[in-house]
């Protein structure tokens, strides 16, 4: 994540739409091998920005952005893109070319899912689209928030695993039951580098809030259709239970691995060790309470991210009281705040200090 990446002018207009077409964003999407073939895991290309469309059912739509200054001619290039959003499961793709595209290589792109845009097409396309694209006050349209986060966690390595992490397990995941699970077990080593003072540590909170976010919409999505919050307590545990761990054999596993490798306190029950399962079934059956309106909370977080390590903006804040404004918005974030905050075992004032924030947003709008 360079600053001094010659595609970084379109990054920022593709930022710049998704942020104002009401899409969650990622920068610089690391693609890894499906199998992992070595102890650490081997990233074989990148996605320069992508976008994810939350549907009101819960379901998502992945959009690549392909950036390109320079290269060969277009239909070539989608040809490549399309391999790559196959490979991925992404649904769509645009290429921002800085160089004019011959009519007949975009209509040929077409065929695979891909838009081609010369050089300013694709600006002049956003900005008839979206409204608010030209005139967007935003943390998370202004690549210089990522590029202040992304540079200051070069010299951090607790900051940089938490993120490289974030990247390896959220932005594909087409499994958010095994990816959550992962997300935190992965992330807990490296809970007592976090200190809540430090506003590069806050972001990296408040980014792993939100990609938590993300995941619980998606598993929201799924058991919403398979439970009826009317069955009893018994049942509700079940599904919930065997949705994150796989099944049935997932759950023995899990008894059977405590067992080799439990604890001298016999009585920590292996899921809360991991996952914080008391808080986590809570906050699943608040988020189902409302569950077309976590999106919500979704959107505004990953502003609240890049807020972290912004400079003072107070169109931009507007805007984001407004999105905590909408329904749920505000109460789901500061329950995922406190959910994520248990379960990587961190001081409640983390989630504390996030709380703060928000109300004061809201604040603002009135």
């Amino acid at each position: 994540m360079a600053r001094s990446d010659k595609d970084n002018p379109a990054k920022e207009q593709a930022l710049k739409f998704c942020v104002s077409s009401g899409v969650m964003t990622f920068l610089e999407v690391d693609v890894y091998n499906v199998v992992e073939l070595t102890s650490a895991p081997k990233k074989i290309t990148d996605i320069d920005v992508l976008g994810i469309s939350l549907r009101q059912d819960g379901s998502i739509a992945r959009t690549v952005y392909d950036c390109k200054c320079s290269g060969g001619p277009a239909f070539a290039r989608a040809l490549w893109l399309s391999g790559l959003m196959q490979y991925t499961g992404i649904d769509d793709g645009l290429i921002l070319m800085g160089k004019s595209a011959e009519r007949a290589h975009r209509l040929a792109a077409r065929k695979l899912n891909v838009n081609v845009f010369g050089s300013n097409a694709f600006d002049n396309y956003a900005a008839a689209t979206s409204v608010e694209y030209k005139l967007l006050k935003s943390h998370a349209g202004n690549i210089e928030n990522w590029h202040r986060a992304y540079d200051g966690a070069l010299n951090q390595p607790a900051i940089q695993s938490i993120l490289a992490i974030i990247q390896q397990e959220v932005p594909l995941s087409n499994d958010p039951a095994r990816s959550i699970r992962r997300l935190i077990s992965r992330t807990l080593p490296f809970k007592g580098e976090l200190n809540p003072n430090k506003p590069l540590h806050m972001f990296a909170f408040v980014e792993f809030v939100t990609s938590i976010s993300l995941l619980l919409n998606m598993i929201v999505a799924d058991i919403r259709n398979i439970v009826d919050l009317s069955e009893g307590e018994g049942d509700f545990l079940k599904v919930v239970r065997y949705y994150l761990w796989g099944g049935p054999e997932g759950v023995a596993n899990l008894k059977r691995m405590y067992e080799i490798l439990k604890t001298h306190d016999s009585t920590t029950e292996q899921e809360t060790a991991l996952i914080a399962w008391p808080q986590f079934v809570q906050l699943v059956r608040g988020l189902l309470e409302s569950p077309t309106h976590v999106r919500n909370a979704v959107i505004a977080l990953r502003e609240l991210s890049l807020r972290q390590v912004a400079d003072v903006d107070d169109g931009a804040d507007m805007r984001l009281g407004r999105l905590f404004a909408a329904p749920r918005a505000r109460q789901f974030a500061k329950r995922l705040g406190g959910y994520s905050a248990s379960a990587l075992r961190l001081p409640s004032e983390f989630a504390d200090r996030m709380d703060v924030q928000i109300d004061q947003l809201v604040a603002k709008v009135g």
